[in-house]
C-alpha cells in the first residue's frame, strides 16, 4: 500500500515538473523570449501620448512612446553582444473588467526598425521611439461599433482597454528575440471635425 502512494506521488511530481517547465522565459520583461541568447536583458514601458488640454480629443492616430532599457546579463563578459534590431511589433487590445461589454478592437501589427545598442559593463542603454497606440482605422471602427448599439459604453462613449505590445527582432548574429510590455488606456470622446 505504501509503495502505491510513493508511485502516485512520483507521478504527480513528474507532471508538475513537465507543467512548470515552460514558466519563466528568461530575463527581461514578462513574456520575453530569446533575450538570454542575445546576452542582453530588456525591460520596456509604454507611455501613451495624451494631447495637452484638448477635450474632446482630435480624431487622428493616437501614438505612444516606448522606452526600452537594455542591460547585459553578464556585465563581466569579455564578448560584447551584438546590436539588437527590432523589426516589428504587434498591439493586442483587451477590454478591462469594467468595460467587458465594450467593442473588441482588432490587433495591429506594424513593421518598424528600432536599434538597441547594448551597453558595456553595468551600464544601461535607453532607447525611446514612437509607436502606435490606436490608429484612425481602429478608432473609426470603435465609433461605428459603439453607435450601432450592439456594445456597452460609459459616459461619452468611453471604455477602458489594455494594449499589450509584443516587439520582435534579432541581433547582429541572427538570434531572434521578443519581449512584451503593456499599458492601460481609455478610448471614447472624439472631435470628428478635425
Amino acid at each position: 500500500m505504501k509503495s502505491k502512494y510513493i508511485l502516485l506521488f512520483a507521478v504527480y511530481c513528474l507532471l508538475f515538473a513537465v507543467f512548470f517547465w515552460g514558466c519563466g522565459n528568461g530575463p527581461g520583461s514578462p513574456g520575453s523570449e530569446g533575450a538570454e541568447d542575445t546576452g542582453v536583458m530588456i525591460d520596456a514601458i509604454i507611455i501613451p501620448a495624451y494631447p495637452a488640454n484638448v477635450d474632446p480629443e482630435d480624431f487622428t492616430d493616437h501614438n505612444a512612446t516606448v522606452i526600452i532599457n537594455a542591460r547585459l546579463i553578464n556585465p563581466d563578459t569579455t564578448f560584447q553582444p551584438g546590436n539588437l534590431h527590432i523589426e516589428k511589433y504587434t498591439v493586442e487590445y483587451r477590454r478591462s473588467l469594467d468595460s467587458i461589454g465594450a467593442p473588441p478592437i482588432l490587433s495591429d501589427t506594424r513593421h518598424k526598425n528600432i536599434l538597441i545598442t547594448p551597453p558595456t559593463g553595468t551600464g544601461v542603454a535607453t532607447v525611446e521611439d514612437t509607436v502606435i497606440l490606436v490608429d484612425l482605422l481602429r478608432k473609426d471602427r470603435y465609433k461605428e461599433d459603439v453607435l450601432s448599439g450592439q456594445y456597452g459604453y460609459g459616459p461619452a462613449y468611453i471604455n477602458n482597454y489594455t494594449a499589450i505590445y509584443t516587439f520582435e527582432g534579432q541581433n547582429d548574429f541572427g538570434t531572434r528575440f521578443k519581449f512584451k510590455t503593456q499599458t492601460d488606456f481609455q478610448i471614447g470622446w472624439f472631435d470628428y471635425c478635425n
